[in-house]
């Protein structure tokens, strides 16, 4: 697996994710209970690469991708998302939205993410 979607319950790769999770729970403000929660109800989802290492947890809110956080080698392993949004299209979204560093602006323009206020946004058409 290059990158791909892990189910939850996550036993002892938890350990593994959390570690790579922590900077950006700890930047963006976020709780780590709401988290585990959410991935726990499969209210979000847990994405993982091994080449490069990286986590991304998204969630659906009604048409919307939401990039929650990430962590890892995300710079590099940026292009995995794609497959997020891609999966993601085939459960109804139309669009994506990430709230999070300006610096992801240059990093995902070549994947049709630009910046909107304080956010980046890409539209996608259905299916």
């Amino acid at each position: 697996m290059t990158f791909g979607f892990v189910a939850h319950p996550y036993g002892a790769l938890w350990g593994d994710v959390r570690a790579m999770l922590a900077p950006a729970m700890e930047r963006g403000g976020n709780d780590w209970n709401a988290l585990e929660d959410a991935l726990a109800a499969n209210l979000a989802q847990l994405w993982l690469a091994t080449d490069p290492p990286m986590a991304a947890v998204t969630r659906i809110d009604g048409d919307t991708l939401e990039l929650w956080v990430a962590g890892g080698a995300v710079i590099e392993g940026a292009r995995h998302l794609e497959t997020a949004v891609e999966a993601s299209k085939a459960a109804g979204t139309t669009n994506g939205r990430i709230i999070g560093r300006k610096g992801w602006a240059r990093v995902l323009k070549p994947w049709g993410w630009r910046p909107e206020g304080g956010e980046l946004v890409k539209e996608w058409a259905h299916g």
